[in-house]
């Protein structure tokens, strides 16, 4: 007796069932690229507070937080301190993060970026400071190795607060936040409350192209900031200037603008190892600053927050706490949260 062969799938059978997968694989990759995404938010929320607990432990032993560019004396730069060639924040809490056998190679007595090594270290600045160090980078921003074996890379720094200013201005350019570039602070000296006032922040990568302009990560130069000074009557600028001067930098920004945000962990200077809470997170315009012939964040300017991440950008506050703060948050409520001694009543912890 003959045997009938079991039926097969038809044509269109099969392209029914491509079709059912291809439709659940579309509905199931958003998920997916949302829980890779939630969890590189976690680990970059987790960098930020072993960083903000860093600096509690660098206080308990010292009693004061480590200014935002460390002086230093060598040859080079004759007898007198001169921050200006010398250490950022994050160099100083390296023990504290276990790194300490990489800042035991650092002696201070050279600039952060030469190459020479003057006795009694064995390895120069330099080569010290191209050390990747993975709590010094959130996950979210994929530009890893963007400036090759050149430098280590980093996407936090500490609160400059309000001050525009890469000198001493304080007053004069703004209110500081809890730290500053040549002046030690303190807790005792946080008097707006730790848990009020912003310790750390994020920024994203530089696209290392003089090139391409990316508005996300990149500044402009040559633009003036002096309309965001304090005066008597208005402490923080408005967002009617700070609009004027994100729209000179968007126009300027392809023709001068500096690429290098994040580009050394070790050097002081804004997108290096600070910002500021001039502007909101994920400010509309493009970062920026006065200079025309600095060749990183050295000079008086816009750097804010930057992230990544969708909505807003990590931060640590003075306590040690993480909080992701949105890019809607009220501007006068960001500038005061910014500040270290501006006396403000902050009472928003969702933001």
């Amino acid at each position: 007796m003959r045997r009938r062969s079991p039926a097969g799938f038809t044509l269109v059978e099969l392209l029914v069932v491509i079709a059912i997968i291809g439709v659940l694989v579309g509905l199931l990759l958003p998920a997916v690229q949302a829980a890779r995404e939630a969890a590189r938010r976690m680990s970059c929320s987790n960098n930020l507070k072993q960083l903000g607990l860093s600096y509690h432990m660098y206080h308990d032993t010292f009693k004061k937080l480590p200014v935002g560019a460390s002086s230093i004396q060598c040859s080079a730069v004759g007898t007198q301190n001169n921050n200006w060639h010398g250490y950022s924040p994050l160099t100083m809490i390296l023990p504290y993060i276990e790194q300490q056998n990489l800042f035991n190679q650092l002696k201070f007595n050279e600039r952060h970026y030469d190459g020479g090594i003057i006795f009694p270290a064995t390895v120069s600045p330099v080569s010290v400071s191209r050390n990747r160090i993975g709590t010094f980078r959130c996950p979210s921003d994929a530009k890893d190795g963007i400036f090759g074996g050149d430098a280590g890379n980093t996407n936090y720094g500490v609160c400059f607060g309000t001050n525009i200013g890469y000198g001493l201005g304080m007053q004069a350019d703004g209110l500081p936040g809890m730290f500053n570039r040549v002046n030690y602070t303190s807790f005792s000296l946080v008097t707006d409350g730790l848990s009020n006032t912003i310790m750390l922040g994020e920024w994203n990568m530089g696209d290392n192209s003089g090139a391409v302009f990316d508005p996300t990560a990149d500044w402009a130069l040559g633009i003036a900031v002096a309309q965001l000074r304090p005066t008597t009557t208005q402490r923080f600028p408005t967002a009617a200037q700070l609009d004027a001067v994100g729209q000179a930098a968007l126009s300027a920004g392809p023709s001068a603008h500096r690429s290098v945000a994040g580009y050394r962990w070790i050097a002081p200077g804004q997108y290096n190892s600070a910002f500021n809470t001039l502007a909101t997170p994920n400010w509309r315009w493009p970062s920026l600053m006065d200079c025309t012939g600095c060749g990183q964040g050295d000079s008086n300017g816009v750097f804010p927050a930057r992230s990544r991440h969708t909505g807003g950008a990590q931060h640590a506050m003075g306590d040690g706490s993480v909080r992701f703060i949105a890019d809607s948050v009220d501007l006068l409520l960001y500038q005061s949260q910014g500040t270290a001694q501006g006396r403000e009543a902050v009472n928003d912890p969702d933001n």
